[in-house]
């Protein structure tokens, strides 16, 4: 049946009024049974089948909750609240999400409501606390008049004391209309309940280390583009917090500040300077950390003072220059990493060439470790840019050979032309090698060759051949190794050291 034009002008009209909810900032009060526009676009709904007598079978909403959070997790939280207008079955569906995200810069659009408007901000609180149970993440870019009024602070005591949310960020938008950066504070010991296990600040100035303080329950805590007036205020963050395991600093000081940044912690296994301004250096002492990466420094090789026995590199990575990122990563057996689930994560900017520079790796690898093994693949493989320098530390495995594993048929393969045959992959490049504590085994031999056969080393690889350990015969069967190696690629410099 065609539809008249009065038909659709009527349709036409609906639609408008669905679409002015959309626009709305306070879409996010779609939580009432009472609220007008809600009540109002579902007769909309129920007249337009009325009209035309569609028959109505929404299978979609007949699914378990399990599977209608799953479609919610595709869209954005504003998305997802809207669709509680869709039908009764909708209604609450959203509020068992264990995910939120609010971004005021894109909910606020209009520049009215950006000047402490509090109709918005009441809103978002009402989101809040209609949630259902507990929170696992939670994500907030808000404007600074948030913080000043006191809104901020609401939001995090509800999101920590009663929505028990394990990982929350909390990222403060500066925008044109806000370039003096006005200071607000974050109220005492905001962040020390105990199911908050992952933190992460952006774009903050630290008055003190008040609302940082009594935070043993934090496992992760990243400081991206933090202010303090001095070191010693991020030393006394960083004493309060001694059972993090993953760190990431972005940090600076009002003016040059004497001593350094201390980070004193027996259980962290990851730490990553992306930034350090106007601070004298670090000294660091962590027997567990397996991953220590450096982006940018204000300070020379001799403001580094390090104490872990795990992370073994040998070339001074500060010859390369300070912008250029290096990574040194002692890879891990453990089933479970999360050093290395965060590496994987901030991969993305950390490995983003800076200036004309590449980045750098220093990396301990057990060869005849299958899951060593796939986690250098892995790590390797998320270079998208040319590496100046790799330095690979082969660690001492005598040990008995994994059941029926070949390391040239499973860990890499170097007579296929298949892309996923390379070792990490066809597209990875290094401009200069170097490999110690060779012994010239079998596995350590195939990789060697396979790097050379792939023409992933461009310029040099240097091996070490000398070692006080090593008995004559074993310096020999070294050589003669290396040797081999040369003979693969003449136009490849293969050198011992």
């Amino acid at each position: 049946m065609e539809r008249s034009s009065s038909d659709q002008r009527k349709l036409a009209q609906r639609s408008e009024r669905v679409k002015s909810v959309d626009t709305e900032p306070w879409i996010l009060a779609c939580l009432d049974s009472g609220n007008y526009q809600t009540q109002a676009v579902a007769a909309d709904i129920k007249s337009i089948g009325a009209d035309y007598e569609v028959k109505n079978v929404d299978w979609i909403s007949k699914l378990p909750d399990d599977v209608l959070l799953l479609i919610l997790s595709r869209l954005s939280t504003e998305e997802a609240i809207r669709t509680s207008v869709v039908s009764k079955r909708w209604k609450h569906v959203w509020k068992q999400m264990p995910h939120l995200v609010f971004d005021m810069q894109r909910t606020i659009k209009s520049k009215k409501l950006r000047d402490g408007s509090n109709r918005v901000d009441t809103l978002m609180t009402k989101v809040i606390n209609n949630h259902y149970g507990h929170l696992e993440s939670c994500e907030i870019t808000h404007f600074s008049y948030q913080g000043l009024n006191g809104m901020l602070n609401t939001w995090i005591r509800s999101l920590t004391c009663v929505k028990h949310t394990k990982v929350l960020t909390l990222r403060r938008y500066i925008d044109i209309f806000d370039r003096e950066r006005k200071v607000f504070c974050i109220s005492l010991d905001s962040f020390s309940h105990r199911s908050l296990t992952s933190l992460s600040l952006h774009s903050y100035v630290l008055k003190s280390s008040d609302s940082l303080i009594n935070c043993s329950n934090l496992r992760t805590l990243k400081l991206i583009l933090i202010m303090a007036p001095e070191v010693g205020v991020f030393n006394r963050v960083l004493e309060s917090c001694p059972c993090l395991e993953v760190l990431v600093l972005n940090i600076s000081c009002f003016i040059k500040s004497d001593g350094v940044l201390k980070i004193d912690n027996n259980k962290l296994k990851l730490l990553q300077v992306s930034s350090m301004e106007d601070i004298d250096g670090i000294k660091v002492s962590a027997t567990s950390l397996d991953i220590l990466t450096f982006e940018y420094t204000t300070f020379e090789r001799d403001g580094f003072f390090m104490e872990s026995p795990q992370l073994k590199f040998n070339r001074n990575f500060w010859d390369s220059g300070r912008y250029v990122p290096h990574i040194s990563y002692n890879i891990s057996k453990e089933e479970k990493s999360i050093g290395h689930e965060e590496l994987v994560k901030i991969s993305g900017e950390l490995l983003r060439p800076r200036f004309t520079g590449s980045a750098c790796l220093s990396v301990s690898v057990d060869l005849m470790n299958r899951t060593q093994v796939e986690r250098l693949r892995q790590v390797l493989g998320l270079w998208t840019h040319k590496m100046t320098v790799l330095e690979i530390v082969f660690k001492n495995n005598s040990g008995p050979r994994e059941e029926n594993e070949s390391c040239q048929k499973k860990l890499w393969k170097v007579n296929s032309n298949e892309d996923d045959a390379f070792f990490p992959n066809a597209k990875f490049r290094v401009k200069t090698v170097w490999l110690y504590n060779f012994s010239a085994s079998e596995e350590e031999f195939v990789f060697a060759s396979c790097l050379i056969r792939q023409g992933t080393v461009l310029d040099t690889m240097m091996v070490e051949c000398s070692s006080m350990s090593y008995p004559a015969s074993k310096q020999l069967k070294i050589e003669a190794a290396v040797a081999k190696l040369q003979a693969l690629q003449w136009m490849l410099a293969v050198h011992c050291f």
